[in-house]
């Protein structure tokens, strides 16, 4: 059960989407909801190293946009709390967005944020793989919206027998984000036989939190058949276990959860 979830008001693409979706997921659990926008000023040039006024004029026109954006966010957080009956409030900073959000989700139970689709990425949206670095360094549950469905009812919870995976499944479980939601437990890799001892033992363990549970198998590789699965069983929402030794090496030859940031418009509850 949470009892407060940290939203980041990052000013991006359907943000009034998604944080109804963080408001409405405090508000099924009686959270406390806090809204966070970082004004990223990380790579803003100093007089002295600007390489000319118009890498300047264009380094100040971007972090104007931001700003407008991210106070957009904290109007509508405002809205929709209220609304909803959410207690709230909200603050902004300006530094560095990942560690600033590192920072403060250490003091909540989830952390919601948006990953727009390829099609809707703007400037301020943090890439793929910094929202991946985010999760890891974070160690925090995150909730990635793609910013277009306030109220997820299918999630797909893939199990390939990996420690990641498990920690993944038993995050998403323990916290319940988005209660009533409809589960599957699904069986890839080295787990999709059904006879599998490890599949058997989460199945049992997933059971006693979701009797309602449904359960398949799916042989192959899992990033060949995992997106391919999800669109055809109306997955909403994917969670999914990043490898604590996810590194440089790893984000260039892929991995499961970019592909899915990259290749869908579907939800992520990520766990490093």
């Amino acid at each position: 059960m949470l009892k407060s979830v940290l939203l980041h008001l990052s000013g991006s693409f359907g943000c009034d989407r998604v944080i109804e979706l963080g408001a409405r997921i405090a508000q099924c659990n009686g959270a406390r909801l806090r809204g966070l926008s970082v004004l990223d000023t990380s790579s803003l040039q100093s007089a002295g190293q600007s390489v000319s006024a118009a890498h300047a004029i264009s380094d100040f026109g971007r972090l104007a946009h931001a700003e407008r954006g991210q106070a957009y966010s904290h109007e509508q957080l405002s809205e929709i709390a209220e609304k909803l009956e959410v207690p709230f409030d909200s603050i902004g900073i300006a530094g560095n967005a990942i560690e600033s959000l590192v920072r403060e989700a250490q003091f909540h139970d989830l952390l919601v944020t948006a990953a727009p689709a390829q099609d809707n990425r703007s400037p301020v949206d943090m890439p793929a793989w910094q929202l991946i670095d985010l999760v890891v360094k974070g160690r925090q549950p995150t909730y990635i919206s793609r910013g277009m469905n306030t109220q997820p009812r299918r999630v797909l919870l893939p199990y390939d027998g990996t420690e990641a995976a498990a920690r993944a499944i038993r995050s998403f479980l323990i916290h319940d984000p988005l209660q009533d939601s409809q589960c599957r437990l699904l069986g890839v890799g080295l787990a999709a036989h059904e006879r599998s001892k490890s599949l058997q033992a989460m199945r049992e363990y997933c059971e006693a939190r979701r009797p309602d549970l449904e359960v398949g198998c799916l042989p192959g590789s899992v990033r060949r058949v995992l997106i391919p699965y999800a669109s055809k069983w109306g997955a909403d929402v994917i969670a999914l276990g990043v490898p604590r030794t996810y590194g440089l090496w790893t984000r260039f030859l892929g991995q499961l959860s970019l592909d899915v940031l990259n290749r869908t418009h579907l939800d992520l509850f990520l766990v490093g």
